[in-house]
């Protein structure tokens, strides 16, 4: 199966290349994972016809990313890495447990 193109402007109908798209209805899509800085991607998607042919279609109309670390995603470097909490366990301790 043959992939499209993607368009640049969500704006412009793919059937008659006029810009006449009225937006009818809008939703969120929300990414499951989040990307290596923790950042969630948050896109809004639309239903867009064209008032030239009316044709319909559904293009993103714009992207978000919250959450994470962004002041160390913007100069492209890893976050900081938090100590996690260290559990030391003794096995003489559990075995004398289950005696």
């Amino acid at each position: 199966m043959a992939r499209r193109k993607k368009q640049k402007d969500p704006y412009i109908c793919p059937s008659c290349g006029a810009r006449a798209g009225e937006v009818e209805k809008t939703w969120t899509l929300v990414s499951p994972l989040p990307d290596r800085y923790g950042r969630i991607t948050i896109t809004v998607m639309a239903v867009l016809t064209c008032r030239e042919c009316g044709y319909s279609w559904k293009a993103p109309i714009q992207k978000m990313k919250t959450g994470g670390d962004e002041e160390a995603a913007a100069r492209g470097e890893e976050p900081p890495r938090r100590p996690g909490q260290v559990i030391e366990l003794d096995l003489d301790e559990i075995l004398k447990g289950e005696e």
